[in-house]
């Protein structure tokens, strides 16, 4: 079987290679009109998985392969290079691009860093694992810091209780070990609030150097696109030349602007608004210094990159690299992330990198941040925690129809309470405080400015009543906290 599928191959590649010949050839003295590479004439014929039930299978070398999980915050998808951005703002992400599985269409569980990251370590929806936010009730008038319940098992408790040695290199913050993402781990650093790759890249690479000879699972993380994380080497002012506002882009002006924002809901079912209070020149030169955040965040992690393949990780290493949630910059309204469900915040970017596999595989079938870790898995042929909402991607990846649930939460401080569901195009948000409902096309809307749910009535009505039996499902109660926000506090 195995001598018939190689010569099948052969066969294929022989016809492959004479289409792209015959595709790039121009003829003399006639412009260039075609494609530009052999990938690009090529790429519409054939995919790496080539509707293979064996493509991205890594069981036979399981015992070899590690696991490294990086995580840009706040990365936006449209900044990407891959995403679509014009401005050369992600050359490192763009050329790993150029040899990983590249979804288009990946949601996050959650906008903001916590509750997204530990769906993504769990598998599991927010209102399943239940760190849905940094405090949560203890009683009436009292709240204490949220951790993972002892009872669920996350993705890295498996590999560590399978042998694996696990180390993590994070900001803090929202990724603190204590809310039960650090549990066994050998090494977890979060030392230093909202840090960026310049303070865990560092110490991942020295570690990395003393653990070759170790099956692990790495967990890189940096801050560096988020409002909390400073502009290194240069004030925001200078950095964006031109700007005759007030604004100083500086991490204290983000967290002003987010509470401001915050604290114009006043009545059930509000989201903030500072689109009276922002310019939109001073959203423009806002949205510059992200720019010019992520640039920064790239140049550091193509460093980080460059020396994995140095160091020979690329052929050992399933190397999966995301966003956990995106940026708003007044689209609706906000500055920052969490308090709703728009798309900006949501749609993230995602890269899987797999020894083996090493051409771009471009997939636009929607898949959600809890498949990640099931679906490494999955290739490695190892079974995983029990009961997880996440489910291999694989299947996608090898030409299998897929129906998976597109979903999302947000009770970001208990200042919003809020539901995402998404079937093809169509999203609906649902408000758990009044009710509240619309309906997006987001293909034609990618910007979601035209609620359609009054002329598209009967949609509605459907995608809700399946939102809440999922809701049901996941033993949602909001009431248990209408009313009682969380007041920032260090922790955030």
């Amino acid at each position: 079987m195995k001598q018939l599928r190689a010569i099948v191959l052969f066969v294929a590649l022989a016809n492959i290679a004479l289409v792209a010949f015959l595709l790039l050839r121009t003829p003399a003295g006639q412009p260039e009109t075609g494609p530009r590479s052999i990938r690009d004439a090529v790429r519409p014929l054939v995919s790496d998985a080539a509707m293979d039930d064996s493509a991205y299978d890594l069981e036979a070398r399981a015992d070899r392969m590690n696991i490294i999980f990086i995580s840009m915050d706040a990365l936006r998808y449209d900044r990407a290079g891959f995403g679509g951005n014009p401005d050369g703002l992600t050359p490192n992400l763009d050329q790993f691009a150029e040899e990983a599985v590249v979804f288009s269409n990946a949601t996050s569980a959650a906008p903001w860093t916590l509750p997204s990251h530990m769906s993504i370590w769990t598998g599991r929806w927010p209102s399943v694992h239940g760190v849905t936010n940094k405090l949560k009730m203890l009683s009436a008038d009292q709240m204490v810091p949220t951790s993972l319940s002892p009872g669920i098992e996350t993705f890295p408790d498996y590999l560590i209780r399978n042998k694996f040695t696990a180390a993590a290199f994070t900001g803090g913050a929202g990724v603190q070990a204590s809310f039960g993402f650090g549990r066994d781990f050998t090494t977890y650093v979060d030392d230093k609030p909202f840090a960026g790759f310049e303070h865990s890249v560092p110490p991942a690479l020295d570690w990395l150097s003393k653990n070759l000879d170790k099956q692990f699972f790495l967990f890189l993380h940096g801050y560096d696109a988020h409002g909390q994380h400073p502009l290194l080497g240069i004030s925001p002012r200078d950095a964006v030349p031109g700007y005759n506002g007030t604004m100083d882009g500086s991490i204290e002006e983000q967290a002003r602007l987010r509470e401001q924002g915050l604290a114009t809901i006043q009545e059930p079912g509000q989201t903030p608004d500072l689109s009276s209070a922002v310019s939109k020149e001073d959203v423009a030169f806002l949205a510059k210094v992200y720019d010019k955040k992520v640039k920064m965040a790239d140049e550091r992690l193509g460093s980080f990159l460059a020396q994995l393949r140095a160091m020979g990780l690329l052929d050992t290493s399933i190397i999966v690299l995301f966003s956990d949630h995106g940026d708003e910059f007044l689209e609706h309204g906000y500055l920052d992330h969490g308090a709703t469900l728009c798309e900006h915040q949501l749609h993230v970017p995602v890269l899987m990198r797999f020894p083996g596999y090493a051409r771009r595989n471009d997939v636009s079938a929607p898949i959600r941040t809890i498949d990640l870790f099931p679906t490494v898995f999955d290739a490695l042929g190892i079974p995983g925690p029990a009961g997880v909402d996440g489910r291999s991607i694989l299947p996608i990846l090898r030409g299998k129809p897929d129906d998976r649930a597109v979903l999302a939460e947000t009770d970001y401080r208990l200042f919003v309470h809020q539901r995402m569901k998404r079937v093809g195009d169509k999203k609906l948000v649902l408000d758990l405080e009044d009710g509240g409902k619309q309906l997006f096309d987001v293909r034609k809307d990618p910007d979601e400015q035209t609620d359609i749910s009054s002329s598209s009535a009967r949609e509605t009505y459907e995608m809700e009543q399946a939102l809440r039996t999922w809701m049901d499902a996941t033993r949602t109660n909001p009431q248990d906290y209408l009313g009682v926000r969380q007041k920032p506090i260090e922790l955030f």
